[in-house]
């Protein structure tokens, strides 16, 4: 379910199903954010009958912005304004890229610097970032800022080499040499199959015969998580908080 969607029952046994969405328009150099609200009403017990039977759309508010550096500001002034304000949900943003990118850029490398954002958010803030991919044939300005996504190690906070979009709490390579078991012996992780897949530990130096069976693992009193990476190969995350 979407972050921006909710259902929940009614008397009747139907049930409705909220979404949000946001229209971004402009004139004379005014711009127009317009906040819409949209529910329908399914019916799962009656038959022959279009599940979708009602919708309606309603016109929640509607903010003024002088300049899209002010639109920028307001829409980004909570801690956590990419889970409110998803890009997918916003219509009309490709017609702004070029002036939105360097503030995208910003905004976004600046939590993965910070790295206070959860598992699931991690796709939200892809989404912006993604809007750079997506629309670089917009202008040189688009193609450039796209180059400038930065990903930052979990551990030393050092900038990592080229952009990590899928595991911006992984740790980087000079760091990996640092992991070890809660008594501070030094452990590695290889992958269990020959494939690329799974994840195994092991003591390091026992030409890897001692295994260790946990996928936690640490770096002084940072606690971290091994796994098999997408496309093979190991990661090591910054571990989730309760």
């Amino acid at each position: 379910m979407s972050l921006f969607s909710k259902i929940f029952g009614t008397k009747d046994n139907s049930k409705r199903q909220e979404y949000v969405h946001y229209v971004l328009s402009d004139s004379k150099n005014v711009y127009y954010l317009k906040k819409m609200k949209k529910t329908i009403v399914m019916f799962p017990d009656r038959i022959n009958t279009n599940a979708h039977a009602e919708a309606k759309t309603k016109h929640v508010y509607t903010k003024k912005f002088r300049s899209l550096f002010e639109f920028w500001k307001y829409i980004t002034k909570s801690k956590k304004w990419y889970v409110e304000y998803q890009a997918g949900t916003i219509e009309n943003l490709e017609k702004h890229i070029e002036i939105l990118a360097p503030f995208i850029v910003q905004a976004t490398n600046k939590l993965r610097r910070e790295m206070e954002f959860s598992e699931k958010e991690i796709y939200s803030i892809a989404g912006w970032d993604n809007l750079l991919f997506r629309y670089k044939d917009k202008s040189e300005l688009v193609l450039k800022e796209s180059q400038k996504l930065k990903a930052y190690c979990a551990n030393c906070g050092s900038e990592r080499l080229g952009f990590i979009q899928r595991y911006p709490k992984s740790i980087c390579h000079e760091c990996l040499p640092k992991v070890t078991d809660k008594n501070g012996r030094s452990v590695e992780f290889f992958n269990s199959h020959i494939g690329g897949y799974g994840c195994q530990g092991y003591y390091s130096e026992t030409n890897q015969q001692e295994k260790y069976e946990l996928d936690v693992c640490y770096i002084d009193d940072k606690e971290f998580v091994a796994e098999e990476a997408r496309f093979g190969g190991i990661v090591i995350n910054l571990k989730e908080k309760p």
